[in-house]
């Protein structure tokens, strides 16, 4: 396709425009769906003109509304570092490109502005492959997507007013619905874990455990990544001093059949409050730039740990995790300590 006729734009900012030689859609900050287009599986071509400024462009797919969908993003001034290409998944308007970095989330490819660059992207089950400026062989290789398998709209998104885009082509294949490969969980890692609902946290008081949290069970990836935005949306109950934060408390519920200290290694995303059967037993942040000029705020388990005395029986081991933006989750790993057990979640307060 061409042209960007029947295209659903939703961005006030997004429109058709004339560059190098073409008729573009021009990104500011938002997405463009492409009509009468059902894709699950296939080819997604497109060319990207960047302008030659920091920025973020990118193609959308099996998009089950305008808040949820698979995103495979340029930045366009990372032109050959190891973030120049990024996949995230997008849940309720939500990216978490901090809780999914590296191998197979992240690669370098070249990036030249101002002229046209061909974008392949071959998505199959749950992987897919990018292929940049004509490569013979992919830049990123995307092993696990993370939303389920189904079909759904394609689109463009854009950032910052990065790049103009034209030529999208879409090419379905028909496949059998694919099965998730069964990955197990290292040793020690949590997976079992109990959530709240979304609080705004701006006020509110984290000396302590807020009375009457009701929580639900929910399972982590076998990777031990908790991502909170496939379970919570931002608050929509919002105080007069909001800073546009939010919290969920996480809960994994521990059983000691004697006492012993055990180490609890962990990461998050953005900030975090670590409660031991109520009491506050840590507090940081790392959020993106908070802690120097190059920290991204990417979530890794072992960047930080606590040693837990533990007496015999049951523990309640809770995270408050605070979101501002980039991703919303924590993963954490309870450390040569197997007789230290995780119960199953269940509801309860």
């Amino acid at each position: 396709m061409a042209d960007f006729s029947g295209w659903e734009v939703l961005d006030r900012d997004g429109r058709l425009m004339p560059y190098l030689g073409r008729q573009t859609l021009f990104l500011n900050r938002g997405i463009a769906l492409m009509p009468n287009t059902l894709f699950a599986d296939g080819t997604i071509e497109f060319d990207v003109a960047i302008h030659g400024q920091a920025g973020f462009a990118g193609v959308l797919f099996r998009a089950a509304s305008s808040n949820d969908y698979e995103l495979i993003y340029l930045r366009t001034h990372r032109s050959r570092q190891w973030d120049a290409l990024q996949y995230t998944p997008i849940n309720a308007g939500q990216e978490s490109w901090q809780l999914y970095s590296g191998e197979g989330y992240n690669a370098s490819a070249e990036l030249p502005a101002n002229r046209w660059v061909h974008v392949r992207v071959v998505v199959d089950g749950y992987g897919a492959e990018v292929f940049v400026d004509g490569a013979s062989v992919p830049q990123l290789r995307v092993r696990d997507l993370k939303r389920e398998w189904q079909a759904g709209r394609v689109g463009l998104w854009g950032r910052s007013g990065a790049a103009s885009f034209s030529n999208v082509k879409v090419t379905p294949f028909d496949r059998p619905r694919p099965t998730r490969s069964a990955n197990a969980p290292a040793p020690g890692m949590i997976t079992q874990w109990s959530i709240s609902r979304s609080i705004a946290a701006a006020g509110l008081d984290l000396s302590g455990m807020p009375a009457a949290v009701t929580f639900e069970p929910v399972t982590a990836e076998a990777s031990g990544i908790l991502n909170i935005a496939r379970y919570r949306s931002p608050s929509t109950e919002r105080p007069a001093d909001d800073d546009g934060r939010d919290v969920v408390f996480a809960r994994a519920v521990l059983r000691v059949a004697r006492e012993r200290r055990a180490r609890v290694s962990f990461g998050f995303s953005d900030d975090v409050v670590v409660f031991l059967d109520g009491r506050p037993v840590f507090a940081g942040r790392s959020g993106y730039l908070l802690r120097d000029g190059s920290d991204l705020g990417t979530l890794s388990v072992g960047t930080t740990a606590l040693d837990l005395l533990l007496t015999p029986g049951r523990h309640e081991l809770t995270f408050a995790v605070i979101e501002a933006f980039g991703g919303w989750g924590v993963a954490a790993k309870i450390e040569g300590a197997p007789d230290v057990t995780v119960e199953p979640a269940g509801k309860e307060r």
